[in-house]
């Protein structure tokens, strides 16, 4: 990046795989594909940066544009929320450990994991969804949530839980 104008760096971030917490992944050069003739999954190279390396380079305004750029995140595209604590739990999205265009959700209290999804993007925020079941039905209420997710996708166990809820109201 350090032969790129600040104008340029902003294009790359915007048009990245995926930025989240200062940190870019950008998909590079694809042309070259390992033991087959076809492209495939295999064949992708994603380079993380951070802030440092993104910024290097440029006049402190610059510099500080890039860093700001990078603190908002996304996957493909689609925005990534802010963490939400309530109390000890905490509700967090970040781009997913797998390949291809996907969105971790992920609710903790303490050291514990209560919930722990992926959604392909794109798809809606379903952050207020999850903070709204804690409110609702508090800590067993999201393991319930995540058990449903395991099988049939957050999105899908998401809905469910509204059906549930119509139907008692």
């Amino acid at each position: 990046m350090r032969g790129l104008s600040a104008d340029e760096r902003a294009t790359l971030i915007r048009d990245a795989f995926s930025v989240s917490g200062g940190f870019l992944a950008l998909e590079v050069d694809a042309s070259w594909h390992p033991g087959s003739d076809e492209p495939s999954e295999s064949c992708v190279v994603l380079a993380d940066l951070d802030s440092l390396d993104a910024s290097a380079g440029l006049d402190a305004a610059g510099a500080k544009a890039i860093r700001d750029l990078l603190e908002i995140g996304h996957v493909r595209g689609q925005s990534l929320p802010a963490p939400v604590e309530v109390g000890s739990v905490r509700f967090r999205v970040a781009p997913a450990d797998e390949f291809g265009p996907a969105i971790a959700y992920v609710v903790t209290e303490g050291t514990e994991t209560l919930l722990d999804a992926t959604v392909p993007v794109p798809h809606d925020d379903l952050l207020p969804v999850l903070v709204a079941v804690h409110g609702e039905r508090g800590l067993p209420g999201l393991i319930e949530l995540d058990r449903l997710a395991a099988r049939f996708g957050l999105a899908t166990a998401v809905a469910h839980l509204g059906r549930e809820r119509a139907a008692v109201a």
